[in-house]
């Protein structure tokens, strides 16, 4: 009779299984934005407040146990700011990629009901107008393509590609085992998990994978066929650093 494993010996295993994955990548999401500084009128390049500081503190004390490699971050400056605690505590260079800023929003200079009142509108139009993006920005379409290009070309650098068997999308295995973070906005890593994997996009990607300020998810590899591999979700909106900082 053939012996079943024990429940600690699969977990143990499934645990090498994802110690071994060759690539991963940590998509971290900014702290809070100081949206309208001193009380005025909004702005589009927000900085962090001093809360969201902390918990740019707080990703990093999180982040650094994984023994990350590259670290990437959007231009704007509420994702630099939170992905400077990162590049201290690593050592690592920071990288900013254009492609992996926030879909184009004009709502700079109004007041904060203003800004309310605007998203409030634009959420209630027909479902197929959402592909136009936020009235007056850049299109989903073309933020889409922006993000899953910044993508493509961030893992290029690390010998990982997109690649199609029989009718299926697998990414190529890279040649060292991998540890990459990106620091970015609700959007563009929403769309970029959708991207790695293999979900249709839809224009309300943000509430489809919906992150908290500072919160991250972790992809991972899992080889598929014969020289392949495909991604795995293995975390999603990980706060329990903000939850030990009180910043949660």
């Amino acid at each position: 009779m053939k012996a079943v494993p024990e429940p600690a010996a699969i977990s143990r295993r499934e645990a090498r299984m994802r110690e071994e994955t060759a690539i991963e990548i940590v998509l971290l999401r900014h702290g809070e934005p100081d949206w309208t500084p001193d009380g005025g009128p909004s702005v589009i390049d927000a900085a962090l407040t001093a809360r969201g500081r902390m918990q740019a503190e707080a990703a990093a004390r999180a982040l650094l146990p994984l023994g990350l490699d590259a670290l990437y971050v959007s231009p704007l400056r509420r994702a630099q700011q939170t992905a400077e605690p990162i590049a201290k505590a690593t050592g690592l260079e920071l990288v900013t990629i254009d492609g992996l800023a926030e879909i184009d929003i004009p709502l700079t200079g109004i007041s904060q009901i203003e800004v309310d009142a605007f998203f409030r509108r634009a959420a209630q139009r027909r479902l197929g107008e959402h592909w136009s993006g936020w009235p007056g920005g850049e299109s989903f379409r073309d933020f889409h393509a922006r993000v899953t290009g910044a993508m493509a070309s961030l893992l290029q650098r690390h010998d990982v590609a997109c690649e199609s068997e029989d009718e299926f999308r697998v990414w190529s295995l890279p040649a060292q085992k991998r540890r990459i973070a990106v620091v970015a906005h609700g959007g563009t890593n929403a769309v970029a998990l959708t991207h790695l994997l293999d979900i249709p996009g839809v224009p309300w990607e943000w509430n489809r994978f919906e992150m908290e300020l500072a919160a991250y998810a972790v992809v991972q590899s899992r080889a598929v066929g014969m020289t392949g591999f495909v991604w795995s979700l293995q975390n999603f909106n990980e706060v329990d650093h903000l939850r030990a900082a009180g910043l949660r």
